[in-house]
């Protein structure tokens, strides 16, 4: 069983969203360890969830994640990706339990920054294709505001989670970002360790970026293949 509480820590600045996408799903498919990645954008993207039509996106900049869930909206929020290879105690949870674990340390990053927010105990009864505007369980909400969402891929590989939190005040997105890390490994007693792509996950995040993420064929069809 992989018992290791030494996580990667990677930040990552404004990107496209062809490339962020991509870097996500290398770290999966070559996940050795597990990985908590910052990132930004450097427009002010959406992106779908993997079975959305494109048509939700109108005439923004978008791109097509390799999770479910909803349209979210990237001008305004702040983003993060966990990875964790197959052999990870936490791949033994429900992916519920998962969400749960996971956004109790959104929670305390959150807290940092001076925002509480609860976990949502059920769906509401919502029917929406943006993500923010539909809380399911275990989302963060303050009051009637949806804080922060999520979506999740298992393969043979492990886990992809990819997270977005939209505070009230986007002014505080730097306060936030720049406390995520130190907070959300408190809570979770995890330790990370500052790290950069390796070749291999360079290599890989071009090529996904080039035949998947920056393509028609990816990002317009509904018709998927893994």
């Amino acid at each position: 069983m992989f018992m290791s509480s030494q996580w990667r820590l990677l930040i990552h600045g404004p990107a496209s969203p062809a490339r962020n996408m991509a870097v996500d799903e290398a770290l999966l498919r070559e996940v050795r360890e597990p990985v908590l990645r910052i990132y930004e954008w450097n427009v002010p993207a959406v992106s779908l969830g993997y079975f959305q039509h494109a048509v939700l996106a109108e005439d923004r900049p978008f791109v097509r994640r390799y999770t479910g869930g909803g349209l979210v909206d990237h001008a305004r929020d702040v983003t993060y990706t966990i990875v964790l290879p197959r052999a990870h105690p936490w791949m033994e949870l429900s992916a519920p339990e998962s969400y749960r674990l996971i956004h109790g340390g959104v929670q305390a990053a959150l807290a940092a920054c001076g925002i509480e927010g609860d976990l949502t105990p059920a769906a509401h009864p919502i029917e929406s294709d943006a993500c923010f505007a539909k809380p399911v369980r275990f989302d963060i909400v303050a009051g009637a505001q949806k804080l922060s969402g999520a979506a999740q891929r298992r393969t043979r590989e492990g886990l992809l989670h990819q997270g977005s939190i939209l505070l009230p005040d986007p002014a505080r997105n730097d306060d936030l970002r720049r406390g995520f890390a130190s907070a959300f490994a408190q809570r979770l007693d995890l330790t990370l360790k500052p790290s950069e792509l390796t070749p291999q996950e360079e290599m890989r995040a071009g090529l996904l970026e080039r035949d998947r993420y920056a393509t028609e064929g990816w990002n317009r069809s509904r018709s998927l293949v893994s």
